[in-house]
């Protein structure tokens, strides 16, 4: 492989990350340019979309190269975006190797993970502050803190198969919405819509429709009303999986 392979390798493996973890599309395709540049390519040409990026260039002397990658789903982890931002600042101000690149790429996707006991209680610590604001009392934040735990180990579940959030979604406020309503029947719990409103916040994706907007504002029309599409379909799902675990055992208890 020549240097233009190795840096359009990079190039094109780094936006992938960037958008897996919940970069925006403009800064990624930003970031993409200027490491570019930064290794004196020219003819630069980058077609990104959140499912793909395309990228291609050539060097002062000639060698041309092109590289073609498919973006997975999101999966937002904004540690490791910091990490791959300070990554791209780090290649264009030192300009390292192009064969040490990819070496640079893994290096920086090594990034200590929170235990499970930790991220649970980070998510409890915000579910029951939700509650609170939604009005919820101790019963209700008891029942919204039970369905923040199963929530959690479902959403890990199902997440292995890589299925379709939109999927996952109705599937998982289908079970909150359920499980909200047999608890308040078992007197745990009383405002059963304060509950299913504070367990639908932990599904909202919220990076993805500030990401969308900030598509349609920046110029990227195309994208952006793709992604906002897709955010409003999620929505749709959380709404559906509640309505549909409202209907199958709404009757268990008194509205």
């Amino acid at each position: 492989m020549n240097d233009v392979e190795y840096i359009l390798d990079f190039v094109a493996g780094l936006g992938s990350r960037m958008l897996y973890t919940g970069a925006n599309l403009e800064r990624v395709d930003d970031t993409m340019t200027r490491i570019c540049l930064s290794y004196h390519l020219e003819s630069i040409s980058i077609f990104s979309l959140s499912s793909t990026i395309i990228v291609s260039a050539r060097s002062a002397g000639g060698a041309y190269g092109s590289r073609q990658i498919t973006v997975p789903p999101a999966s937002i982890h904004l540690e490791k975006l910091n990490r791959l931002n300070c990554l791209s600042r780090r290649i264009c101000a030192e300009k390292p190797e192009p064969a040490v690149l990819a070496g640079l790429l893994e290096e920086a996707e090594q990034v200590e993970e929170y235990s499970v006991l930790t991220v649970i209680l980070g998510y409890l610590a915000a579910m029951t502050s939700l509650c609170v604001i939604f009005g919820g009392n101790i019963l209700d934040i008891v029942a919204a803190d039970c369905i923040t735990v199963a929530l959690y180990w479902i959403v890990r579940w199902l997440s292995r198969p890589n299925l379709n959030h939109i999927v996952v979604n109705t599937l998982c406020m289908w079970f909150a919405g359920t499980l909200a309503i047999v608890l308040v029947s078992l007197g745990i719990g009383e405002h059963v819509f304060s509950i299913i409103i504070t367990s639908s916040m932990m599904m909202i994706p919220g990076i993805p429709l500030v990401n969308s907007v900030r598509n349609i504002l920046c110029g990227n029309e195309m994208n952006g009303i793709i992604e906002f599409f897709k955010v409003i379909l999620e929505t749709i799902a959380i709404v559906l999986g509640l309505i549909l675990s409202i209907y199958m055992f709404g009757g268990l208890i008194r509205w």
